[in-house]
């Protein structure tokens, strides 16, 4: 009866282990990564050993293993982005306390350290990554760096574009000279104001008797000659009560009366003579005594005033005859002579311009400008050398264009005149070179220089045009002059002159076939005039280019700049190297500032300065890109500066002959970086940008985490860039069902499971990785419920067993 007992008590066991693990299981419904348990039994036999299957009744059950059962459990999203689950195969790797355990539970987070640890502190080993952002296979701990991402300087950039093959060439190209007669500049000396012609009367005193205007005419006539108006001639003055006289002149008020009654008929004269340019003035001596003067009506005007054939008592006016004055003398002025040239148009049209005699240039400019194809600019300059400045006493005043100045010395003036270029010595402005002070005009004023206040022997010496000669002024209150060429101070002035910049539009042309001796403009031949292209390259001009793009570019302290770049359709001309049918320039600005090698061929400190960055792009017949006729485009010349144009102390360029080189080497000790443009294209088609990318950006603060199914870990960061930090590892074994499980959802390796064949997600049969989402428990509560029934069930049966067993026994013993 033992066996009876002992079968239903095994079968008693068995079911309780049923229980157990079927209870473990719902236990376990919503335990994250967990896998339910199978209870597997098998029968149990006694050995015997000749006993057979026909007379061996069997033992019992007993368990035979609990066999966990790793089907994929239901994904489900949530909000934590380090949340992971596996779909398909494998299992996460962790390192808890030195020992490699193996899960699928993905509820990770992260400790003070950055590291992703699950929720008993095991950290999530993975595959660091190299510089390229590609695991490199080496397993270990998963951290996430939460400081500040370094900025990545710019060293290439890719630009895809589109250029309208359909764009007109823009550029238009002129002729331009400049004014290269033998007046231009010439230093001129000579009085500062100018003289008047005046025939100047006797002084009288009233009364003016002696005759009766009512009874006795006065007569007399005035000739003007010479004067520069072309009012020259001659008019009879016929003077009596008739004409409106007083009888006698006995006040001043009948002078003025008389004289009124002269200007009247100098301005009206009878038939046939007309009037001429003198003025009668009358002039009160006081004392009870006048005279009478005659004067030219222009100052400088070199004219000459004649008053004779005097009749009735003339002197009693004063009028000792003949009267004669030719003291009209002009001021200095830049000596340029009146003169012509003949401009002619592209439909043959001819204009005859005709500069004004001591004109200055600003003047002949503005009206250069009004004519049809023509553009000038003027600009004078004159230089106040130091051999023959002498301020001996400090109290030397220079007038500029009627500006005293009154400094000590030459840097001292051209401190003082720059303080006023915006004021009252508007668009001049002055520097010193090598020791002189050079003053410029930027509108072609003309420079005019008096010495006005200083002791004796302060003198000052000036040169315009270098090869014509100098001009001094000397103060001379001592009687004689220190320098033998120099000009005495009092009263006169130096003057130079400016020159004329000139353009011709397309199809112009000037001429003067019949230049001065002395003149503004010289003869002109093939040899005086240059082509130009009158519309140039200008960022702020939109005509002068066809297209432009713009791109963030980063220095190496992340500091963003805007490169600019420009594209020029180009003439096609089969005569001039270096030009193709589909030819354009590219023109590179940063923050507005060229960044093209320096030219070296220049002077100091010129050859230090950048120029314009300008490469040649040529297209072929399909409107591909043509790369053997392109320049490759290096920008090896940018010096990054701040908004107030101060240099920021970043890495400095390496121009192209200190060994700038493409492709810019990483990591970079310089600016200098390349642009592929090879992915450009010129179809008949609006200007597209295809495509823009360069691999500089700023620093970056992390912003969040992204997981991709291959396990990569991106950081993103505040300056919209992404950075592998690392790729999850996975873990998967020959016999799953080997493993031995360690509580918390996690499983050890065993003899029985093999030894992990770990690699990354998706590759050698491993699942993928869902990122912000967990695995949930793979047990079904439904069949979990019907199990425990089942296994409760056979629990009673076998405590039937046993109690059937014992009533059979009982009865045995009952026997009597």
């Amino acid at each position: 009866m033992s066996s009876s007992f002992n079968i239903g008590l095994s079968g008693i066991r068995a079911a309780n282990s049923d229980l157990s693990i079927t209870g473990n299981n719902i236990a376990n419904a919503s335990t994250v990564g967990f896998k339910n348990s199978r209870a597997e039994f098998g029968d149990v036999y006694s050995n015997q050993l000749f006993g057979s299957a026909l007379n061996r009744p069997g033992s019992g059950v007993g368990l035979q293993a609990a066999a966990q059962q790793f089907n994929q459990g239901s994904i489900n999203e949530t909000s934590n982005v380090l949340d992971m689950a596996i779909s398909g195969d494998g299992f996460f790797v962790v390192n808890q306390g030195g020992e490699q355990l193996y899960t699928r539970a993905g509820t990770f987070g992260l400790d003070n350290e950055g590291y992703i640890i699950s929720n008993t502190g095991a950290k999530l080993q993975g595959f660091d990554v190299d510089e390229t952002g590609k695991p490199n296979g080496i397993l270990g701990n998963l951290q996430i760096d939460a400081s500040l991402q370094q900025p990545q300087q710019t060293s290439s950039v890719d630009s895809s574009v589109n250029l309208d093959a359909n764009e007109p060439v823009l550029e238009r190209i002129g002729k331009k000279f400049s004014t290269d007669g033998n007046s231009v500049a010439v230093t001129q000396v000579g009085i500062s104001n100018p003289t008047r012609t005046q025939a100047d009367g006797a002084s009288t005193a009233f009364p003016g008797g002696g005759f009766d205007f009512s009874t006795d005419n006065v007569t007399f006539d005035i000739t003007l000659a010479n004067a520069d108006s072309g009012n020259n001639g001659t008019v009879s003055i016929n003077l009596n009560s008739a004409a409106g006289l007083p009888n006698n002149v006995n006040n001043y008020n009948d002078v003025r009366t008389l004289v009124n009654v002269i200007n009247a008929q100098i301005s009206s004269p009878d038939l046939p003579q007309t009037a001429i340019d003198v003025q009668a003035v009358a002039v009160n001596d006081g004392g009870g005594n006048f005279h009478i003067e005659f004067r030219a009506l222009r100052d400088g005007d070199p004219s000459q005033v004649t008053i004779d054939n005097g009749n009735g008592n003339v002197g009693q006016l004063g009028l000792t005859l003949p009267l004669t004055d030719n003291s009209g003398t002009p001021a200095v002025n830049n000596g340029y002579p009146e003169q012509s040239i003949d401009v002619t148009g592209p439909d043959g049209s001819t204009i005859t311009y005709q500069s004004t005699q001591g004109a200055t240039a600003a003047a002949t400019s503005a009206e250069l400008n009004a004519l049809a194809g023509v553009t000038a600019k003027a600009s004078t300059e004159a230089k106040i050398t130091a051999t023959n400045f002498n301020n001996p006493n400090g109290n030397m005043v220079l007038e500029l264009n009627g500006v005293a100045l009154n400094a000590d010395d030459l840097e001292g003036l051209a401190t003082q005149i720059n303080n006023l270029s915006d004021t009252s010595l508007s668009g001049i402005s002055a520097e010193m070179d090598a020791g002189d002070l050079v003053i410029k005009s930027s509108i072609g004023h003309d420079l005019k220089f008096a010495l006005t206040a200083g002791d004796d022997e302060t003198s000052i010496q000036v040169i315009g045009n270098e090869d014509a000669p100098e001009q001094i002024l000397e103060i001379d209150s001592a009687g004689g002059l220190a320098i033998a060429t120099a000009t005495n101070a009092a009263g006169n002035s130096i003057v130079v002159g400016g020159n004329i910049d000139i353009q011709l539009e397309d199809g112009y042309s000037v001429d003067n076939l019949n230049p001065p001796a002395l003149g503004l403009f010289q003869p002109f031949n093939a040899n005086s005039f240059e082509e130009v292209v009158l519309n140039p390259f200008d960022p702020n001009d939109p005509d002068s280019y066809n297209h432009t793009t713009a791109v963030k570019v980063f220095d190496s302290l992340g500091n963003a700049h805007t490169m600019n770049q420009y594209f020029i359709k180009q003439d096609y001309d089969p005569a001039v190297a270096g030009s193709s049918p589909n030819h354009w320039k590219m023109v590179v600005t940063i923050d507005g500032k060229d960044v093209g090698d320096p030219d070296t061929s220049l002077a100091a400190p010129d050859n230090k300065l950048a120029t314009r960055a300008e490469f040649d792009l040529h297209f072929k017949e399909n409107g591909d890109f043509n790369s053997a006729l392109s320049d490759d485009v290096l920008i090896s010349n940018w010096t990054p500066l701040d908004a107030q144009g101060q240099e920021l102390g970043t890495l400095k360029p390496l121009p192209v002959l200190e060994g700038g080189v493409a492709p810019v080497p990483k990591p970079s000790t310089t600016s200098n970086f390349t642009i592929d443009m090879s992915e450009s294209s010129q179809f008949g088609d609006k200007f597209t940008v295809k495509s823009v990318d360069q691999d500089g950006f700023a620093t970056g603060r992390l912003t969040g985490v992204t997981i991709s199914d291959e396990g990569i870990i991106f950081a993103q960061f505040s300056n919209q860039e992404s950075e592998a930090l690392g790729q999850v590892a996975m873990a998967n074994f020959t016999n799953n069902q080997g493993l031995q499980p360690q509580g918390n959802t996690m499983w050890a390796e065993s003899f029985d499971s093999g030894v992990p064949s770990i690699a990354s997600p998706k590759s050698g049969g491993l699942g993928s990785i869902k990122a912000s989402a967990l695995e949930d428990s793979n047990v079904d509560l439904s069949t979990e419920l019907v199990d425990l029934i089942i296994a409760q069930r056979n629990y009673q049966a076998n405590a039937k067993t046993i109690e059937t067993a014992n009533q059979t026994t009982q009865t045995i013993i009952n026997l009597r």
